[in-house]
């Protein structure tokens, strides 16, 4: 019985305790955010005592947060900033049920608002917060952005190869696959490769299916591969040694990638913009793209530079670059971030 009281005291007082909150320059906090029958995992990385956090929002959806965080940006961002790495609701090593009712870009929205809110409360309301949105992640911060007065808890938006328009993005893809295709062509670079997608991209004009959508981002993601000046990016190894790195379920990661890509809302998606609200941005705006993406092709962050309505903004093209500069491209990348970070926090 005295055992008992003397576990029953040890749990209680461990149960009150605060959780340990990391702040100084090599942080490495791991924490889940709950919303929504959703638990979130977030990785807060690197120099917490800056008060600076670059928030991650990955691509997919179904994606993860965690293949950010390479060994390059560990040394050139991380080292400087606090770097959050954020896995969305049924993604990466997100927790909870299937949550098919809650899985919409609104619910989203709101969960990125509460990552935001966990930071600042974690790290202090002075925390200065700039969003990262990278492929899916791009319409994924729009949406935030344009959402009430939502931007006033960040001072930054950086976009990296990001989407925002998604019928506007299929017609630049499309567009971009037939141009360069043809050259290619003429130049016989991979002929056996390129001539199927020249003839899927004339005999589809416009006005695109959810089918052709998803065939031509299909087309998109090889066509970098036949550029030898583009580095070749393995997503899976990729995800391995995230995985193996910061203790992720390797199940969960497949798992949770299988449901969100196959998920019903892929098609409420295929028929969002955000071009025609996007004047309501006035945070300042880093628009970072690859010569060669023809997943999210550079003209996607034109139109973002063109319709913003802030007068801060930046749009910057890799010449070696695919859909990941954050690999291939890496100086570039983490230099555009650290001037455009140093010059708004």
């Amino acid at each position: 019985m005295k055992f008992l009281l003397t576990l029953l005291g040890v749990l209680l007082f461990t149960a009150c305790q605060k959780e340990q909150i990391t702040v100084n320059d090599h942080a490495s906090d791991t924490f889940y955010v709950d919303n929504a029958n959703a638990a979130m995992r977030v990785l807060v990385q690197g120099n917490t005592a800056s008060r600076v956090f670059v928030l991650f929002v990955h691509g997919g959806p179904g994606g993860s947060a965690y293949g950010y965080s390479t060994d390059y940006v560990q040394q050139h961002l991380e080292t400087k900033y606090a770097c959050v790495y954020w896995d969305q609701r049924n993604a990466g090593a997100a927790q909870g049920n299937a949550n098919v009712a809650n899985l919409n870009l609104p619910q989203m929205t709101e969960d990125l608002k509460k990552v935001i809110q966990v930071l600042k409360a974690r790290y202090g309301q002075d925390a200065r917060v700039f969003l990262l949105g990278h492929s899916f992640g791009g319409l994924l911060t729009a949406s935030f952005l344009t959402t009430g007065t939502y931007q006033a808890l960040v001072n930054g938006w950086i976009v990296v190869d990001g989407d925002h328009n998604y019928p506007l993005n299929d017609s630049l893809t499309r567009n971009m696959l037939l141009m360069m295709g043809q050259q290619q062509l003429l130049l016989r670079n991979h002929p056996a490769e390129w001539q199927p997608i020249v003839d899927y991209c004339q005999a589809h004009p416009g006005n695109f299916t959810f089918e052709e959508s998803t065939q031509l981002n299909t087309y998109a993601h090889e066509a970098e591969t036949y550029f030898e000046e583009v580095k070749k990016v393995d997503v899976l190894a990729i995800l391995r040694q995230g995985a193996i790195r910061y203790d992720v379920p390797v199940t969960t990661l497949f798992l949770n990638s299988r449901f969100s890509n196959n998920a019903a809302f892929n098609r409420e998606l295929a028929k969002t913009e955000f071009t025609s609200v996007l004047a309501k941005v006035t945070t300042p705006t880093l628009l970072l793209y690859g010569k060669y993406d023809f997943i999210c092709p550079s003209g996607m962050g034109e139109d973002i530079f063109n319709h913003v309505g802030t007068p801060h903004k930046r749009l910057a093209v890799s010449p070696i670059s695919g859909h990941n500069p954050y690999i291939q491209d890496e100086s570039f990348f983490c230099n555009e971030i650290n001037q455009f970070v140093e010059q708004y926090k």
